[in-house]
């Protein structure tokens, strides 16, 4: 189906990794300004986001967080013309996040997300909910973080489940880090813009990237993922999709 392929290619904005829901909360009375550049390429398709953020803790066992996709551009490079004029109207505003984090123990918290309509072609247009628990082993220089995560949505683009894991190798100011991610999804049959009968709705991510810090209170990141199964393949891709991350995190 060509809005499967197209719809695909719209859900890896919502799947960032290394994500603030993995890590404990900041302490009291500290914040987080974060900006991060996504580039992700999906044959024929490529496109590039810039996304803003902000998390802030007023307690200690509580944090607010808050982030702004937009993306720049769409580009398709494909024989279908339909596909390359669909892709031109992909732009805009994407679904805005607002959050709330809980810490019940020093390694052992809770989150709820709000998922806002943006006004981009390549996003949902209705109000959504995600929540999940979240854990971690903290080491003397390994961090080993495990996310469970529930996306309340429409039954084939954001209704499903997310089991994550990430490890983090505490290696002075270089922070390297490895990413997994397992969907298990719902793929309606019935004829809308996001569902099909070819295909399943699980798939995986699998991410390396690293982290750098400048100073006490910048943080620049990098990292690459790539996409897998069924819930990530279409006819109309040649290859699997990929992300590429650059950020940079500002502490207060």
């Amino acid at each position: 189906m060509l809005k499967k392929a197209l719809a695909i290619f719209c859900l890896m904005t919502t799947m960032s990794f290394a994500a603030w829901d993995y890590l404990p909360i900041l302490p009291k009375s500290m914040g987080q300004v974060a900006v991060k550049t996504e580039y992700m390429s999906y044959d024929p398709f490529s496109a590039l986001d810039i996304d803003a953020g902000v998390r802030y803790s007023p307690l200690n066992w509580l944090e607010l967080s808050a982030m702004v996709p937009y993306r720049l551009f769409t580009s398709a490079d494909s024989d279908i013309e339909a596909i390359n004029e669909m892709a031109d109207e992909m732009n805009g505003i994407g679904n805005s996040t607002v959050g709330l984090r809980f810490q019940f123990t020093e390694t052992f918290g809770a989150f709820v997300d709000g998922y806002f309509p943006g006004n981009g072609n390549y996003t949902e247009d209705v109000f959504f909910l995600g929540f999940g628990v979240q854990h971690s082993s903290i080491f003397s220089s390994v961090i080993w973080a495990t996310d469970i995560e529930f996306i309340l949505g429409d039954a084939w683009r954001n209704r499903f489940i997310v089991i994550g894991d990430e490890l983090h190798f505490l290696l002075g100011k270089f922070v390297p880090y490895i990413h997994f991610d397992i969907f298990y999804g719902m793929e309606e049959t019935s004829s809308n813009a996001y569902s099909s009968d070819e295909g399943g709705g699980n798939g995986l991510l699998f991410a390396l990237g690293f982290k750098a810090s400048l100073t006490t209170s910048v943080v620049l990141e990098l990292a690459v993922g790539f996409f897998g199964g069924d819930r990530f393949t279409s006819e109309y891709a040649d290859d699997a999709p990929m992300v590429v991350d650059v950020g940079t995190m500002f502490f207060f």
